[in-house]
């Protein structure tokens, strides 16, 4: 062998090259997004309190936030297909900016505007930046089966950064109050736009130079639904999964506060309970879930046993682990503080097998053409859902959300199971 001959990259490294290349670009920006989502996250409650504002104010905000991000958001996300997904991360980046802007202040009308923005600006984030991924990874020619260990690092690496997130707030709302994790967070948007500018190629989801097709894009978007029963089982699947989920963050704090106060023998909801070390390992479970997710995946093809977990049956369990999750907190909700936290670390775990789980079959189900079209009209049923049980949120039970949360689950397990028709690997 001469020397010029082991200086020559085999075909194998260059493509390796070329993910590990593309993989550290789209977490680079995604880890730094999640990062301004997750900081502003557990004080955005308190930042209103500190307004002045009721809880019926407070729940207003929220709901119109789920309704923009069902109407505006599916048109804002949709026209990246034929506008670009680069400018698409962009807009997503200069909407945020806005909408953390318009919440230092105590303005309602203007707090309703931001709400308004940020629900556009959440049905951007969980599609936009996902479709420009999956294009480029397709454009480079790695092996598709490669995608899921990227949603499952993501999915890892937003677990470690959502623990961090809720240290960083803590200790700068303890320095400058409650409006200081929505100003780093809109550093931290003007950091992800500037990777954006500097690492992101533009791609594009229907051959064009650029033009906004909305309605076309739209259109093309409800036709791959249409065509494709897969797509249909998987939009029902996020539906019922992230309904459940975001009652669970509604819900899970004063449903431990009144069991414990029962565990410990007092007519007062304790305030002492040490939520952020309860926050802390619970994205710890979220974390595990995916490493369990990407071991399963990594060795599906060299053991047999192994082999039967694949993508669908992970997210087949992640429902049915959901459900059971919540059924314990239907029994023990006020009863047993011990099995409640089992219970949520249970369902957070669960919440680590979906998210990679869900982005690899639609990686696989999506066409490319209406890629983001379509993941953005997956989110409307999940968006006015959410806003619906949030507008009844006080005429039912806790016990009664976390039963509706089970039933939920469980009916998308069960719609997986009889529904989804996995495709066979193609010979090449």
């Amino acid at each position: 062998m001469t020397l010029e001959s082991m200086d020559v990259e085999s075909p194998d490294d260059q493509q390796l090259k070329r993910f590990q290349s593309l993989q550290y670009k789209y977490l680079s920006v995604y880890l730094v997004v999640m990062g301004a989502d997750w900081l502003q996250g557990p004080y955005l409650y308190k930042l209103y309190q500190s307004y002045g504002f009721d809880l019926a104010q407070i729940a207003f905000l929220f709901l119109t936030g789920f309704v923009s991000g069902a109407i505006g958001g599916t048109a804002m996300g949709s026209m990246s297909d034929s506008w670009g997904r680069r400018r698409g991360c962009l807009l997503f980046c200069a909407t945020a900016f806005v909408y953390l802007l318009l919440r230092l202040g105590s303005n309602y009308p203007l707090l309703f505007l931001s709400h308004v923005l940020s629900g556009m600006a959440a049905s951007m984030q969980y599609s936009v930046f996902e479709a420009w991924y999956v294009a480029e990874h397709t454009n480079e020619i790695i092996p598709s089966d490669w995608m899921a260990r990227t949603f499952g690092k993501a999915t890892f690496l937003n677990g470690l950064v959502a623990i961090i997130a809720g240290v960083v707030a803590n200790f700068v709302v303890d320095l400058w109050g409650y409006k200081a994790p929505f100003v780093v967070a809109m550093a931290l948007v003007v950091v992800a736009a500037s990777l954006i500018v500097s690492t992101f190629a533009e791609n594009y989801g229907e051959a064009g130079n650029g033009k906004i097709r909305l309605a076309r894009t739209l259109m093309d978007g409800l036709l791959a639904l249409w065509r494709d029963s897969n797509i249909l089982v998987l939009g029902a699947a996020q539906t019922v999964f992230e309904c459940a989920m975001y009652i669970f963050v509604l819900l899970y704090t004063p449903a431990i506060e009144n069991a414990a106060a029962v565990y410990v023998g007092t007519d007062e909801k304790s305030q002492n309970l040490p939520l952020g070390y309860l926050f802390s390992t619970m994205m710890f479970a979220v974390m595990i879930g995916s490493l369990t997710f990407q071991a399963l995946e990594r060795q599906s093809s060299s053991s047999r046993v192994v082999s039967w977990f694949t993508q669908d049956r992970l997210l087949i369990m992640a429902l049915t682990l959901a459900s059971m999750s919540f059924g314990a907190m239907v029994y023990d909700e006020s009863a047993s503080l011990p099995i409640l936290a089992i219970a949520y670390h249970v369902f957070e775990f669960s919440t680590g097998l979906y998210y990679p789980s869900l982005s690899s079959l639609k990686a696989q189900a999506i066409p490319e053409e209406t890629r983001t079209a379509v993941m953005t009209l997956l989110r409307i049923p999940m968006n006015l859902g959410v806003g619906i049980i949030m507008w009844h949120v006080d005429d039912l039970s806790t016990s009664m959300m976390f039963a509706i949360c089970a039933v939920m689950t469980m009916a998308g397990s069960g719609l997986m199971m009889i529904q989804y028709k996995p495709k066979l690997p193609q010979q090449e």
